[in-house]
């Protein structure tokens, strides 16, 4: 059985993983607990994603310093890591908090990092116009120092404006008066060249370590993915999208498993939107109408979804799936436990999510690992994976 520390979680997690291992370790322990050490290598969440000229970048963690470097080859050889922070500081990631990297259509490479400061997880934003010379980090929360937050995501939409959306705890004493969720998902989109502008809340309800999934819509648009607590604490998943003046629609329930549990999975879904705007989802499931890893899609943003298909093999405890479009082609990446190595799997499908190839193993490891995530070139998709004994891979999906 795997070793599970939950001192490298928030405090809204620790006693969440703690119920779970518990109570549910014999049937769902690889899904959604950790296996690293008590601070996990920070060099196991190496994050990568293609530039506009196929170059592939990457964000390399190291205990208290992040860097950057590329790739001109898919991944052979690497040019000489970047630093991005001046002074050290202690980097603080885990499975469901890694580190992001992106580019823009121009080139210009954005950072995303969470180093423990006033506040532990505090998310730090750096950017570059050649991937050289990078801006000093900042704080991306406005209530960084005060408040606790973490699990942020970052996109780059087609005007250059680059969204975050992360997990805060700022409004916990509304939450305690009221009821219901740990905590709110609060949004801002930032112009690079500017002073980081005021955040707002955008959801509220929201179960507090399922690290939420973020896209672009056809409009350019992000659209929202996360786990909600609805009333009985049922844990099952919804949608918002957030509009152009920076405000959110109302948020939309999209799951109905009825996953009623004390505490938080820790084990968030995943979301992609295909250029014809069809959805697809993944999401990891406990509850009363169904059990296990899953995948839908939708062709009218997402008011409705096809029935759910089940995935992997439920005797080796599948989880942690990514999936990502492209054109009509989609792909599926998740996890599986055989009880002594852990497996990365892959499906394909060739028309949209309608029918599927049979699952292929892309990978394997018995020794620690991150979640796999799914990237593309504008042509073809890889899986990143990150193990403690082989480090970064790119392998192709398609």
């Amino acid at each position: 059985m795997p070793k599970y520390n939950v001192e490298i979680l928030p405090r809204f997690c620790r006693i969440a993983t703690a119920f779970l291992i518990a109570i549910l370790s014999s049937s769902i322990v690889g899904n959604f607990a950790y296996s690293e050490e008590a601070k996990p290598d920070q060099d196991l969440f190496t994050a990568a994603a293609f530039g506009p000229d196929g170059r592939l970048w990457r964000v390399l963690p190291s205990k208290d310093a992040v860097a950057v470097d590329f790739s001109l080859d898919y991944g052979k050889t690497f040019s000489k890591p970047m630093r991005i922070n001046p002074k050290p500081q202690p980097m603080n990631f885990w499975d469901e908090n890694p580190p992001s990297i992106s580019v823009d259509k121009q080139g210009r490479v954005y950072v995303l990092y969470f180093a423990d400061d006033k506040q532990d997880f505090t998310s730090y934003f750096s950017q570059s116009d050649d991937g050289i010379h990078f801006s000093e980090p900042v704080k991306v929360s406005s209530k960084a120092d005060t408040h606790v937050h973490y699990q942020t995501e970052m996109l780059t939409d087609p005007k250059g404006k680059v969204h975050f959306l992360w997990h805060d705890d700022r409004d916990a004493a509304e939450y305690a008066k009221q009821g219901g969720g740990d905590l709110s998902i609060y949004h801002v989109a930032a112009d690079p060249s500017k002073a980081m502008p005021q955040d707002q809340r955008t959801a509220k309800n929201i179960c507090s370590c399922c690290r939420s999934a973020v896209a672009l819509d056809v409009d350019g648009r992000p659209v929202v993915l996360a786990r909600f607590v609805y009333p009985g604490n049922i844990r099952d998943h919804g949608m918002f999208k957030l509009l152009e003046d920076g405000s959110a629609s109302a948020p939309w329930r999209v799951t109905y498993d009825d996953w009623k549990i004390e505490g938080c999975p820790t084990h968030g879904p995943a979301l992609s939107i295909s250029n014809d705007g069809r959805y697809h989802i993944t999401w990891f499931s406990q509850g009363k109408a169904q059990s296990g890893l899953f995948y839908a899609w939708s062709v009218n943003q997402g008011k409705s979804f096809s029935r759910p298909l089940s995935i992997g093999d439920s005797n080796k405890l599948p989880g942690r799936a990514d999936v990502m479009a492209l054109g009509k082609k989609v792909a599926i990446v998740w996890k599986e436990f055989d009880g002594k190595k852990t497996q990365v799997l892959a499906v394909r499908s060739d028309d949209s999510g309608l029918k599927w190839s049979p699952p292929k193993s892309l990978a394997e490891t018995i020794s620690a690992s991150a979640h796999p995530a799914l990237i593309h070139d504008g042509k073809r998709m890889f899986l990143t994976w990150n193990t403690a004994d082989k480090g970064f891979q790119l392998i192709r999906v398609d």
